[in-house]
Parts: C-alpha cells; sequence; structure tokens
C-alpha cells in the first residue's frame, strides 16, 4: 500500500488558515494569507492580536506608542527633513513620534463634527502645505473610530505614505487597510497592524513585554461602558455633549466632552480647585495650517479622568464636580 505524501507545518497552518476564513464566509485573498503564514507568527501575542481582524493581517506589539509611530514611518521609507500632515488635534505623543522619524508636523484642521481630518478636507489643503511632503498621520479622535477605508484610498491616490494612530481606537480599529498603532487593553505599550505583512517585518522597534490586558478585556469593557452609561445619566440635562456612540456603540478610557463654547478654560480651573485634572486638549505649538475649528473645540473640549476602576461613589462625586464646574 503506497505511503500518504507528509504534509509539512507550514501547509497544515495554510490550510488552517484557509479554512476559518472560508468559515466566517471571508473571501480568501490567497497572496495575503501566504504572506502572514511566511511572518512565521507564532502562538503569542502578535497572533491572537492577528486574530482580532476579519482580514489577513500582519501584527507587531510595541513597547511605546513613540517608537511604534517612528518605527512605522520610517518602514514606509518617509525621508528626514519633510513634513508630515497630522490633524490639529493631534496628541503630544503623536508629535513626538511624528519627529523622532525625521519630520516636520505641519497641522490641519479638524471637521467639527467628527473632530478628526478627512480626506476631502485634506485633498484642498495639500497645495498649502510647505514642501516636501513625506506622509500622513491621521488620528482617532479619542477612540472614535476614523475611515480606515477612505484613508487607504486616499493613499492609492496619492501615493503618500499613511499610518493611522489609534492609540485610544482598541474597541473599534477590526480593519488595518493602511498601518495603524493601536493602544492594548492593558494601559502599557501599543501595537501596529497592517494587511502588508512585509511592512510589518521591515518594523524596527523594541518589543512589548508585560501583561497586555487581551484576558481581561472583555470585563474592563464592560466596567467601561457601564461607567460611561451611568456618567450619561447623572449628567442628563447638563450643559455638556458626550462623543457620539461613547459608552453605547464603542468606549475608551478617554472621557472627552464638549462644554458651552469658549468654556473649556474656565470649567478645567474649577475642577482642578476641585481637585479633577484634565489633559490639555487642543492644536501644539508647531506650524501649521489655518485651524479655526480647532481653536475653537480647544477652549471649548475637555479631557477628563476617568477609567474602568470608577466605583458608583466615585462616579457620583465626578459627576457631581462636573455640574458645579459647568
Amino acid at each position: 500500500m503506497q505511503a500518504l505524501p507528509k504534509v509539512s507545518p507550514e501547509a497544515r497552518r495554510q490550510a488552517k488558515a484557509e479554512a476559518a476564513l472560508a468559515a466566517a464566509g471571508v473571501p480568501l485573498d490567497f497572496a495575503a494569507v501566504a504572506k502572514v503564514l511566511r511572518q512565521g507568527l507564532a502562538p503569542g501575542l502578535d497572533a491572537k492580536l492577528a486574530d482580532r481582524f476579519d482580514r489577513p493581517t500582519a501584527v507587531r506589539a510595541v513597547s511605546t506608542r513613540v517608537a511604534a509611530l517612528s518605527a512605522a514611518l520610517i518602514a514606509l521609507g518617509v525621508r528626514r527633513g519633510g513634513v508630515c500632515i497630522v490633524p490639529a488635534l493631534a496628541s503630544f505623543a503623536t508629535l513626538q513620534g511624528v519627529v523622532a522619524a525625521g519630520l516636520r508636523p505641519w497641522l490641519v484642521d479638524v471637521d467639527p463634527c467628527s473632530w478628526m481630518f478627512d480626506p476631502a478636507h485634506l485633498r484642498e489643503r495639500l497645495g498649502e502645505a510647505p514642501p516636501p511632503i513625506e506622509a500622513i498621520v491621521p488620528t482617532c479622535a479619542f477612540g472614535r473610530a476614523p475611515d480606515m477605508n477612505a484613508w487607504a484610498a486616499f493613499q492609492r491616490e496619492t501615493g503618500l505614505p499613511i499610518v493611522v494612530d489609534a492609540t485610544d481606537g482598541f474597541d473599534v480599529i477590526m480593519d488595518a487597510p493602511v498601518p495603524v498603532v493601536v493602544g492594548l487593553p492593558g494601559g502599557r505599550g501599543v501595537f501596529v497592524a497592517s494587511q502588508d505583512a512585509d511592512f510589518i517585518a521591515r518594523l524596527d522597534a523594541p518589543a512589548f513585554t508585560g501583561d497586555a490586558g487581551l484576558d481581561g478585556w472583555s470585563g474592563q469593557r464592560l466596567r467601561l461602558a457601564t461607567a460611561a452609561q451611568r456618567l450619561r445619566m447623572l449628567l442628563l440635562g447638563a450643559p455638556i455633549s458626550f462623543q457620539p456612540g461613547w459608552g453605547m456603540s464603542w468606549v475608551s478610557d478617554a472621557w472627552v466632552v464638549r462644554v458651552s463654547p469658549g468654556a473649556a478654560p474656565v470649567v478645567a480651573a474649577k475642577l482642578a480647585e476641585m481637585g479633577y485634572a484634565t489633559n490639555p486638549v487642543g492644536p501644539g505649538i508647531v506650524i501649521r495650517d489655518h485651524t479655526p475649528v480647532a481653536d475653537r473645540l480647544a477652549k471649548s473640549v475637555l479631557s477628563l479622568p476617568f477609567h474602568a476602576d470608577l466605583g458608583i461613589t466615585e462616579l457620583d462625586e465626578l459627576a457631581e464636580a462636573v455640574r458645579k464646574a459647568l
């Protein structure tokens, strides 16, 4: 009797990946599957993170946000001394990552509703940016998802390298048609994800070590969402507006709200007197385009203290402090 041919471990992995995709109803992109398999993902953190994506995606866990963003830009081939376009509400850490890659940030205004910039607005402003433009870094507005497919289309249109900084977006980033930096739910470290496994293989950044928080994410997410909805109830009728969907369709530990126009600095000062420190929101001190929307938002948006372990009493006290400050 003729012996059956031996099946290599790589072939078994490929068959298993293809079967899982077929069972999920995902159209097979065999080239993408092969790229992921060639990366040689071991059953560790990177593989667990890759499993959360709908399409074949390569992932690398990195020690810090700044290191991940700068390494991603360098891996995309940006030339030092060039300009990187970022939204005017980008955080200081985002700007640090851009500078660490040898680029100069140029801030562009944001949409008044999403608090992010979009390709349509950016297309109009590219001609105003100081040359040479080397990259674009869209951001995830305090956990709210950007339109990843729109940025992928814009990358194909312009040919410019794009890296999305979605550090607060662990709950919303499920697709990586362009490289994206996402924070780990444990509160330390980030990961870089991309459907281009060759790009991830080129990434030169210090690896994350420690507890990523994946095992506890479901419980943490439930506590965050419960606390967020309690705050919504406690602040009903207050002159304050939450980010659309926060605590209901998505959640992050960034509690960012809009107050009356121009009132943010006064409200922040009153909260500080009651022992609640707020995080600054607004354009950085770097070269920038005209940013009237971001300038107004900087005086009307507050980033407030919030985390999954806030108890009922603490939430009540926090809501009362916000009401008094308003």
